[in-house]
């Protein structure tokens, strides 16, 4: 039986803003094969898709540790055996889960920043879109990138593959005159999927200790304009010199 890579197959394209977007397989596209589509494969499509929903469900109730492939496959109303026949173990299943959740909020992103062509009002409805996501997947976000978080690798690679693109477009932004200075399209897209992380999961461990357009508003100043006012002076410090092992000299005080 063939296997397939846990992350989703990406398909470069220019969207009608210039920026470059993505075509995306899900995986269960990827699982589809050229062969007409009998009834004993929609059987076996159907029986993956229960055994997906029911892992959805087990795993934001009880946790990735709390959940065996046994229960998963009870909840699916299959037998233990079918649950490897589709996947290799629980941890296999949950990425799929994970990956298909962020190709959903990638999609949602897409579509609120695509209804407008100013870029203010893009940061913001991306802005709040992240919010209602986490929203309605708390369980999926606490398990990701929550203090006690269970699957650190796999909330990794979402925050790369969610990254990637990001990096894309501010490199096409950048050739639009639109990235600042002095920045590095990497750098920043890394730092925007950590703190995008960071606050989801902050916030959605507890919504009501700031206001969800308060936590929208900072989010979306934050990416436009940084966090210092406008009318401050805080100019970057010239680069300290380097030592030989590479960290910045120290000068001693005058006595």
């Amino acid at each position: 039986m063939a296997r397939f890579d846990s992350r989703p197959e990406l398909h470069p394209q220019f969207s009608v803003d210039g920026l470059v977007s993505l075509k995306v397989m899900s995986l269960p596209d990827m699982n589809v094969s050229s062969e007409p589509r009998t009834a004993p494969a929609r059987s076996r499509s159907e029986r993956r898709r229960r055994l997906v929903g029911a892992a959805t469900r087990l795993f934001a109730e009880s946790g990735l540790h709390g959940v065996t492939s046994h229960d998963i496959a009870r909840a699916a109303g299959v037998a233990a055996g079918t649950f490897y026949l589709h996947f290799d173990d629980k941890e296999a299943l949950f990425r799929e889960v994970v990956f298909e959740a962020a190709l959903t909020l990638r999609g949602r992103l897409e579509r609120a920043a695509a209804a407008s062509p100013d870029p203010g009002f893009a940061v913001r409805a991306r802005a709040a879109e992240l919010l209602a996501f986490a929203e309605e997947n708390r369980s999926l976000v606490e398990l990701l990138f929550g203090r006690n978080h269970e699957a650190a690798g796999v909330g990794v690679d979402v925050l790369e593959f969610l990254a990637e693109e990001i990096e894309r477009n501010l490199r096409a932004g950048g050739g639009a005159g639109l990235l600042a200075d002095g920045v590095d399209p990497a750098v920043a897209a890394q730092a925007l999927v950590g703190m995008r992380a960071r606050i989801v999961a902050w916030w959605a461990e507890e919504p009501g200790r700031i206001p969800r357009e308060a936590v929208i508003e900072s989010l979306s100043r934050i990416q436009v304009s940084g966090i210092y006012h406008p009318g401050a002076a805080v100019p970057l410090s010239p680069r300290a010199p380097r030592t030989r092992c590479g960290a910045p000299s120290r000068k001693e005080p005058r006595r």
